[in-house]
């Protein structure tokens, strides 16, 4: 996951409270505050970085533009940017990673998922044991 600037959180908040796929004039009706052009330049960032992706073409009264759907949820970005947060501010490097990792583990996905992640985890402390560290 690539961290979102302030600007770039706001708009993926702004879309996920629309609910919807939503195109720019949208955005701009729902909320009025923002400028056309720094949410016309967000939104393309937005794709680069895979959050958003084009669901389809609207027409509006006066344009045609893409609707943008999310590609995360929003709990799923606000989990994965705790855990970031998590680690950035900890006290120490160790105490981050026992965070980090707890954090991981408690979201981990599917059964599969978390059983993979653990045995790598497993796998890397085989070989620092191997190494005589």
């Amino acid at each position: 996951m690539q961290l979102l600037f302030p600007k770039e959180e706001e708009i993926m908040y702004a879309i996920w409270e629309i609910g919807h796929p939503c195109g720019l004039s949208e955005i701009l009706r729902t909320y009025p505050e923002l400028k056309r052009n720094t949410v016309a330049k967000v939104l393309v960032i937005l794709q680069e970085k895979g959050y958003l992706q084009v669901d389809s073409i609207v027409k509006t009264k006066t344009r045609t533009g893409k609707a943008y759907a999310p590609v995360i949820t929003k709990q799923a970005y606000d989990e994965q940017k705790k855990i970031m947060d998590d680690l950035v501010e900890s006290p120490s490097v160790k105490k981050g990673l026992f965070t980090y990792l707890s954090a991981l583990i408690d979201t981990g996905g599917t059964d599969g998922e978390l059983e993979d992640m653990i045995g790598q985890m497993e796998e890397m402390i085989r070989q620092y044991k191997e190494r005589g560290n």
